[in-house]
C-alpha cells in the first residue's frame, strides 16, 4: 500500500485511475487488490482501491429514540419492498425471498450522493427517517452490531456461525468523485473505491465485480451483474453482499422427517419433506395467523415463521406492514411447541427498479436525477438495482445469501401439552436479528421445494 500525494484542488490517483475532489482534511490511499483468483471467470482483473484517509467509526453511538426509529423504519422498508416485489407480474404465484437489509444498505450508500428532489424521494421511499448525518451513523451502528453476532456458535455445516455483511464500490477510471461522498462511505460503511474501466474493459470490470460477490457469498450468489447490464456509460456500481450460515439452537432429528401434505394457496395439495420436532419456542396465535420463532445457535438470530389461517394467505399478505411484523415479534411467548416445518430451498433474481419506482423513488432513475454528491464531472442516474438471493434449510440449520448491486450510469443524455403447529400451508418467513429487530431476510413460501 502506498500513499498518494495531494494537490491543492484535485487529486489524481494512479495513471488516470480516478480523480477525487479534495478538501483540506482529506487524503487518499491507493492499494492494488487481485480478485482473479476468487472468480470462476477468466476475465477478472486486478484493481486499485482509493480510500479516504478518514477511518471507520468503530464505536458509533445512537440514542434510544434513534434506535427505535431505525428499527421501525427498517421494518417498514422491508415489508414495503416485499409488497412491491410480490405485485410485479414476474413474481405472481412464485416464492419470494429477499434481503431488505442488503437492499437498504446499497441504496443508503447511493443516497449519500443524492441531492435535491432525488434525495427527498429516496429518503421517503426508503424510510430513511433519521437526519442524514445520523442515518449513516445508524447504518454503521447496525453493521457493527451484526458483525458481533454468533461468536462461539455453530453453522449449519458444522463450521463456525457466519453472518457476513460486506460493502464495495466500483468506480470508472478517470471519473472525478466527490471527497465527502468517499468520506461518508469510508467512515460509516467501511468501503473504499475500487477503480475499474467500464469504458475500455466492460466485460472484465463486470466479471471482477461478480467475482467479489461470489467470494463474499460462498459462491451462492453468482453473476449478480448479467451480461449487458453494465456498459460504457456505467460510472459507478455500489454493492452489498450478505452471507448467513447458522445451526438451529434445537436441531430437528433427520429420522423424524417424513413426507407430509402441504396445501397450496389454490387449494391443491403437494407432498413435501416435513421436519418434526418438539421443544420450547417463542409462539403466538393471533387474529388470522400462527407464528413461531426458531432460534439459531447462540440465540442472537432466529427465523420467524408466520402461517396465516388456511385459505386466507392472500388477504393476510396484502395487509402485512412493518409495524405488524414487529407487533407479532413482540407478542411471542415461549411455550412447548410440536413443530412440523418443511425442508426447502429457494433462490431468486429480482430487478428492483420498478418496485422502487412504485414506492416513489422515481427521479433517481430518470434524466432529472441529481447525484452531484457523487460526481459533478458528468450527470448521473441510477440505471438499475439488481438483487439476488439464496435460501436452504434442513434439519441442521439455515444457509442464506444475498447481494444487491446499484448501477449508476451517465445519463443518456408454556404447558404440559405441546402446542402443535403444522406449517402445511403457504407462509411468510424472516430471518431476524433479535436485539435490533432487523429483518435481514424476508420472504414467502407458497410451495416448499428441494
Amino acid at each position: 500500500m502506498r500513499a498518494v500525494g495531494m494537490a491543492r484542488s484535485l487529486l489524481t490517483v494512479g495513471v488516470e485511475a480516478a480523480t477525487v475532489k479534495t478538501l483540506s482534511n482529506v487524503a487518499v490511499v491507493l492499494a492494488a487488490v487481485g480478485l482473479a483468483a476468487c472468480s470462476s471467470s477468466r476475465d477478472a482483473v486486478e484493481v486499485d482501491v482509493v480510500r479516504s484517509a478518514q477511518q471507520r467509526d468503530m464505536s458509533p453511538q445512537l440514542s434510544d429514540a434513534e434506535r427505535a426509529t431505525l428499527t421501525a423504519s427498517q421494518a417498514d422498508f422491508a415489508v414495503d419492498i416485499y409488497q412491491a416485489v410480490r405485485k410485479q407480474p414476474e413474481s405472481v404465484d412464485k416464492d419470494i425471498f429477499l434481503s431488505p437489509h442488503s437492499a437498504s444498505i446499497a441504496l443508503a450508500m447511493t443516497y449519500a450522493g443524492a441531492r435535491g428532489e432525488t434525495a427527498a424521494e429516496m429518503k421517503k421511499a426508503l424510510h430513511f427517517d433519521l437526519p442524514d448525518d445520523r442515518l449513516h451513523k445508524a447504518f454503521d451502528y447496525l453493521d457493527l452490531a451484526l458483525a458481533r453476532r454468533g461468536r462461539n456458535a455453530e453453522g449449519k455445516d458444522g463450521k463456525p456461525f457466519r453472518l457476513d455483511v460486506t460493502n464495495s464500490i466500483w468506480g470508472q477510471k478517470g471519473t472525478s468523485f466527490e471527497a465527502p461522498f468517499l468520506d461518508t462511505l469510508a467512515v460509516n460503511y467501511g468501503a473504499g473505491l475500487n477503480i475499474v474501466d467500464f469504458i475500455a474493459e466492460t466485460e472484465k470490470s463486470r466479471s471482477t465485480i461478480n467475482a467479489w460477490v461470489e467470494e463474499k457469498t460462498a459462491k451462492r450468489i453468482m453473476n449478480i451483474l448479467p451480461r449487458g447490464l453494465v456498459d460504457s456509460t456505467t460510472r459507478l456500481v455500489l454493492v452489498n453482499a450478505v452471507y448467513f450460515n447458522a445451526a438451529w439452537a434445537s436441531k430437528f432429528e433427520p429420522r423424524a422427517t417424513s413426507q407430509a401434505p402441504f396445501t397450496k394457496a389454490d387449494g391443491s395439495v403437494v407432498h413435501v419433506a416435513m421436519m418434526n420436532g418438539q421443544s420450547s419456542r417463542p409462539y403466538a396465535k393471533g387474529d388470522g395467523y400462527e407464528a413461531v420463532e426458531m432460534a439459531y445457535d447462540g440465540g442472537e438470530l432466529a427465523m420467524l415463521v408466520i402461517a396465516p389461517t388456511a385459505g386466507t394467505f392472500a388477504t393476510f399478505e396484502s395487509s402485512l406492514t412493518g409495524g405488524k411484523v414487529l407487533d407479532i415479534l413482540a407478542g411471542l411467548e415461549t411455550t412447548h411447541v410440536s413443530l412440523h416445518f418443511p425442508k426447502l430451498k429457494v433462490d431468486g433474481t429480482f430487478d428492483l427498479k420498478e418496485p422502487l419506482t412504485s414506492l416513489g423513488m422515481k427521479q433517481a432513475f430518470d434524466g432529472s436525477a441529481d447525484f452531484s454528491g457523487i460526481s459533478t464531472a458528468e450527470p448521473l442516474r441510477v440505471a438499475n438495482v439488481l438483487h439476488k438471493t439464496f435460501l436452504e434449510l434442513d434439519e441442521n440449520g439455515t444457509e442464506a445469501a444475498a447481494a444487491t448491486a446499484v448501477v449508476v450510469g451517465r445519463k443518456a443524455t408454556s404447558g404440559d401439552s405441546p402446542i402443535v403447529m403444522k406449517v402445511d400451508r403457504p407462509f411468510i418467513t424472516a430471518i431476524v436479528d433479535r436485539q435490533t429487530k432487523t429483518l435481514v431476510f424476508l420472504g414467502r413460501v407458497l410451495e416448499p421445494k428441494l
